[in-house]
Parts: structure tokens; C-alpha cells; sequence
């Protein structure tokens, strides 16, 4: 029975085909920014490298005093803050500065991280080669680095980059480590090189604070967590004189602030309309071309429902030689991902922002998939259900006497 659905969907389809062709173009272009979308969104909520502790992983920045100061905890301090804080696992420091880097070929200015040790079981980074810098290098001031893949490609011109050196305000570290890109609209990473921040000279900027994360255990609620953090705090800014009223609902977890940076009434209501616009412009173009293709079916329809076909079947004939059409420009759309993806990269980001910025950090095509096939099917009624209507809907003894094509 399927072969009689089958058959006669591929037929109109090669004998239709400057129709079929503009079908699945404006689908695979509809469906390659609906898979862009999807996979940034789940990159920003899902627990995606290097954020896979991301929910757990509470955030101390500066805080506000009362006369709404901004204050921070001082970079020689924060070792003395931390043993107030109880019940954490481990904790990062990062702070950034944008300098020079020189390597063997050429330099580059950039935004670098200053990290401790701790930083890369605290952020999981996927590594390409080599590895992060271990504690012991840490602890006893060996000067290494990791580096970006991007990073290394420029600096070393596609040569391993594990174990060469580069040099920055005068001090040569040896790279211990290639991790892959990431993308800073995911993840608020900008920066592609770490050092240790055994030397940190604090310059050029001169701001000596430090960013810090804290990782907690999977069974500490982080209420608890958040809680016990905004009151070591106001404690610490107490004894050394400043008023500084810190809530747990004003700290916050790496993932809030990623979300809220983005904004939560985007997320919930802004991505959906993005989708659906994404759905319909190109849905209305193509429906306008089925409306006038059925009305070429309607004579095929009215023959078929003479000799005992209902116009249920007729309906599902002429949707499934939609949804055909939809697999084509879907399956067409997912195989132009990836150029896509490095054109928005090249065209849209790095030549504006004459940078090495990436756009997705990694594809979870479960996710895309996931995300795709139930609206496949809602597309396919969008562009195919209107058009199928008006063709089984027609009177078949008018149709098949060459009457009005509107006649019911």
C-alpha cells in the first residue's frame, strides 16, 4: 500500500522538478539556521565542554557596597577567603589581560588567562594534544601554557605545538597543551592562551583581582552553596570596613550568568519566535508554489477518487510526496552545516571582528536531530496541508468535465 503512496510521490517529483528543486532549497536553507539555533541554544543551557560543571560552579566577581561602590576581593587575599568557604571541591582563578605573544613565526595580540592549577579540572577543555599543566608545574613556578588550536596554527603554521615556547612580556613558556576553540557567545571565554599565573604581573591593566569559581560537590545544594559564599563575603568586607549586603539570590552559578548575559525572557520566548519565523517565511513561499502544483493534481486526484480512492488516501498521497521533499532539503540543509557554520565564522565574525572567534564550540547532532524531526513534520503541513486540501476537496465529476478548478 505504501508503494502506491511511494511511487506516484517520486513520479510528480521528476516531472515537477524545477518545482522540487527551489522545495528542498528553501528547506535546507530554512533548516541550516534552525540546526545553528538549536545547537547554540543546548551549547548555552546543555552541559557542553568546557562548561560540563557549569550548574555547579558558583561564580564570585565583584560585589556592590552600599554607596554602590564597586569592590573585589584582592588578589593576595583570596587564598585566606577561601578557607572560610566550606564543603567546595575545588576552585579556579582566572584573570585576563590582553598583550602580545610572540612565537616562533609571527605574533599575535590577544586576550590571555592567567589560571591556577586547578582551573582545568575545575573547566573541562577538550584537549587536542598534549595536556594542561599539571599542579607540580604549578607549585613550583615552571612558566608553561596551554594554547588554543587557532592559537597554535597561527603562531606555529600547523606544526605541534606541544613543547615549543612562546614568549610574553618577557618571560618564555613552554606549551604543555593544544585545547580546541571555543565558542565565547557559549561559554564567555574569550581568551586562547593560558599561563600560569605563578606570573602574573597584573599588567597592562594593573587591576589585581581575580575572577573565581567555585567548584561544589554534586550532593551540596547550591542554595546551601550560594548561601554560605554571600555570607563569608559580607563577612570579609565587614572586617575591613566596608557595608557590602550580599544575598544568595545575588550570587550565582556559571550557568545562570551565561543565561542571564543572554537573558532568560530570550530563551523562553525570543528562540521559539526566532524558530517559528525561521519555519514560516519559507513555508509561505512554498506554499504558494503547491497551491498552483495541485491545481495540476486535480484532474490525477479526481481519476484516483473515481475509481475508489477517499480523499483521506489522496490527502496522504500529496503529503508524503511533501514530507519526500522535506527529507531531500533537511537532509541537504544538515550537509551544509558545517560551511555554513565556518562562514558566519570568517564573514560575519572574525571579518568584522579581525579575530580568531568561533562560533559553536562542538555539534551534538543528537540534539539537532532531536530538535529537527518534529518540526520536519510540522513543516511539511505547513507547506503541503493547505495545498492537499484544496486538491482532494474538489467536486470530481466537475474536475473531470474541465470545470472551474475552485468547484467544490
Amino acid at each position: 500500500r505504501w508503494k502506491n503512496y511511494i511511487i506516484p510521490a517520486f513520479y510528480h517529483i521528476r516531472h515537477n522538478l524545477s518545482f522540487a528543486i527551489f522545495y528542498v532549497l528553501g528547506t535546507a536553507l530554512a533548516f541550516v539556521f534552525i540546526a545553528i539555533v538549536l545547537q547554540l541554544v543546548y551549547s548555552v543551557v546543555g552541559n557542553e565542554p568546557p562548561m560540563v560543571n557549569a550548574d555547579r560552579i558558583v561564580q564570585i566577581g565583584s560585589s556592590r557596597d552600599i554607596r554602590g561602590k564597586t569592590v573585589y576581593v584582592p588578589a593576595e587575599e583570596i587564598e585566606s577567603l577561601m578557607n572560610e568557604i566550606s564543603g567546595y571541591e575545588l576552585y579556579a582563578l582566572s584573570h585576563s589581560e590582553f598583550v602580545d605573544v610572540f612565537g616562533e613565526h609571527t605574533f599575535v595580540s590577544t586576550p590571555v588567562n592567567y589560571v591556577n592549577a586547578d582551573y582545568w579540572n575545575v573547566f573541562q577543555f577538550e584537549l587536542l594534544e598534549g595536556r594542561a599543566f599539571s599542579r607540580e608545574e604549578f607549585e613550583y613556578k615552571q612558566a608553561v601554557a596551554v594554547v588554543s588550536k587557532s592559537i597554535a596554527d597561527i603562531l606555529f603554521k600547523g606544526e605541534s605545538a606541544v613543547g615549543k615556547r612562546i614568549e610574553c612580556q618577557k618571560v618564555v613558556y613552554t606549551i604543555t597543551g593544544v585545547v580546541r576553540d571555543v565558542s565565547v557567545f557559549t561559554t564567555g571565554i574569550s581568551e586562547k592562551i593560558w599561563f600560569s599565573n605563578k606570573y602574573n604581573s597584573f599588567t597592562p591593566s594593573g587591576d589585581h583581582y581575580y575572577d573565581v569559581c567555585v567548584l561544589f560537590p554534586q550532593h551540596v545544594s547550591m542554595m546551601t552553596a550560594k548561601r554560605g559564599i554571600a555570607r563569608v563575603l559580607e563577612d570579609y568586607y565587614s572586617r575591613r570596613g566596608r557595608k557590602v549586603d550580599v544575598t544568595a539570590e545575588e550570587v550565582y552559578t556559571v550557568k545562570e550568568n551565561l543565561v542571564n548575559d543572554i537573558g532568560i525572557q530570550f530563551l523562553f520566548y525570543g528562540v521559539p519566535a526566532v524558530l517559528l519565523i525561521l519555519l514560516i517565511i519559507p513555508a509561505i513561499n512554498i506554499v504558494t508554489l503547491n497551491v498552483a502544483n495541485s491545481v495540476k493534481q486535480s484532474e490525477e486526484m479526481a481519476i484516483r477518487r473515481a475509481i475508489g480512492a477517499s480523499r483521506l488516501e489522496l490527502f496522504l498521497q500529496i503529503i508524503i510526496e511533501n514530507l519526500i521533499l522535506v527529507v531531500i532539503g533537511v537532509f541537504l540543509g544538515l550537509l551544509l552545516f558545517f560551511p555554513m557554520v565556518r562562514m558566519i565564522e570568517e564573514v560575519c565574525i572574525n571579518g568584522v571582528l579581525e579575530g580568531t572567534d568561533t562560533l559553536i564550540t562542538r555539534i551534538n547532532y543528537v540534539v539537532i536531530l532531536g530538535g529537527i524531526l518534529p518540526m520536519m513534520f510540522v513543516f511539511t503541513l505547513l507547506t503541503g496541508g493547505y495545498s492537499a486540501y484544496l486538491a482532494v476537496k474538489k467536486n470530481m465529476a466537475v474536475v473531470l468535465k474541465g470545470g472551474d478548478q475552485a468547484c467544490i
